[in-house]
């Protein structure tokens, strides 16, 4: 059985307060179990300062994390805050890693040598899950990052995680954490080893705000789809009433899509990238030829409504059985929390007065989710997301 213990700090200047203030509220002397690792979210404020960095040192086990433009955190929500959930087990066994630099022409190979690393530390044995975090690197789609775990497992392992992501407007400030260090374009790995069952939700949109316009993909390749009903993508934009003036902002529209060669049992909200030069889109996530794609809608009223529903299931579930339902990570689409406005934190406030007192958990807002989706036959296959929430329920 997975335990999760929680921690927080607002402390930025003080960097011995902020270290003491943490390990005072994990008291691991007490609650920790034979093994551990430390899951990071903060902002990258808290790297300058050098928070991050003493923090990881005051502990014996290994830390992974990222930057994030907000958390929520058993009881407290904010921008400023630090957050660590260790996970700790008498029976889990973890291995964390931290990848080489990822750049543009080489992209497969820290990726996975960071995997061959990780399940070294047991043996080669198979993980049974492994959670991500990788960097948001803006020309590199969060799929096209996802790619080299799907080759070397496909998807018999569960994949689950976020991609990082900052309070700038260019997220210049994005940053992996590994043991105390950050780097913008490392990914960072925490495989978990024995009998893990997780239970895996998302929600993106609800089906009210899905258009039934369907039109179809009839030339991609990879993350780019050339054209839609046989026009180029740019003119299909076009017709939908988008001028190329707009055409940067698409990030903040879900474009809804059946993928042809997945055989899921729902649809995925997907972000447009960045339209090219020849009328092209470059997606998150593989959209092949023959899938069908439309536009959904996505507002304050129901991001609340969305997250609310998803939250408010993982509470019941903890609420019937702890056994069944011992702590959480979710994730929360960036584009989630810039849809609301100036209520920023009105989607992690939702999480924090739903759950109030039940389960454990670390949320934080993403860069990209990363979550399995089942098949008709019932397989979970590994997909990222954009404009989701997403959670990992530890059973």
């Amino acid at each position: 059985m997975i335990r999760m213990l929680t921690a927080y700090t607002k402390e930025l200047d003080d960097i011995d307060a902020a270290c003491n203030e943490i390990v005072e509220q994990l008291d691991l002397d007490r609650n920790r179990r034979k093994n551990s690792v430390g899951l990071i979210t903060c902002d990258s404020e808290f790297i300058e300062s050098g928070v991050v960095e003493a923090l990881c040192k005051r502990f014996d086990f290994d830390t992974v994390g990222i930057t994030t433009r907000g958390t929520a955190v058993n009881g407290q929500v904010g921008f400023d805050l630090l957050s660590i959930a260790v996970l700790t087990s008498d029976d889990v066994r973890f291995s964390a890693v931290m990848s080489d630099p990822i750049l543009i022409d080489n992209i497969d190979a820290p990726i996975e040598a960071a995997y061959r690393k990780g399940i070294a530390a047991y043996k080669n044995e198979k993980p049974s899950l492994i959670l991500v975090y990788p960097p948001l690197l803006q020309k590199i789609g969060n799929g096209r990052l996802l790619m080299p775990l799907k080759r070397i497992n496909g998807d018999d392992i569960p994949v689950f995680g976020t991609l990082s992501c900052d309070t700038t407007p260019d997220f210049s400030s994005c940053r992996s954490i590994y043991n105390g260090t950050a780097v913008f374009n490392t990914f960072g790995m925490v495989f978990l080893f024995g009998e893990v069952r997780p239970q895996f939700f998302r929600i993106s949109i609800s089906p009210r705000n899905v258009q039934k316009q369907y039109a179809v993909v009839t030339d991609a390749e990879g993350f780019v789809v050339k054209t839609i009903n046989d026009i180029p993508f740019s003119r299909y934009l076009q017709r939908l009433g988008f001028t190329p003036e707009n055409f940067g902002n698409l990030y903040l529209v879900p474009f809804v899509v059946s993928l042809n060669n997945s055989n899921l049992v729902s649809s995925i909200s997907c972000s447009n990238y960045s339209v090219t030069e020849e009328g092209y889109g470059i997606f998150g996530e593989e959209i092949p030829v023959g899938s069908t794609i439309t536009l959904g809608e996505l507002d304050t009223a129901d991001v609340l409504k969305t997250t609310k529903e998803i939250v408010t299931c993982i509470a019941n579930l903890y609420e019937k059985d702890t056994e069944n339902a011992s702590c959480a990570l979710m994730y929360s689409c960036l584009s989630r929390g810039v849809i609301v406005g100036s209520d920023y934190f009105a989607e992690l406030n939702v999480v924090s007065d739903t759950i109030a007192n039940g389960i454990p958990f670390q949320c934080c807002y993403s860069g990209g989710e990363i979550c399995p989706v089942p098949d008709k036959a019932g397989n979970m296959i590994n997909i990222t997301h954009n404009l989701t929430f997403i959670a990992c329920v530890f059973t």
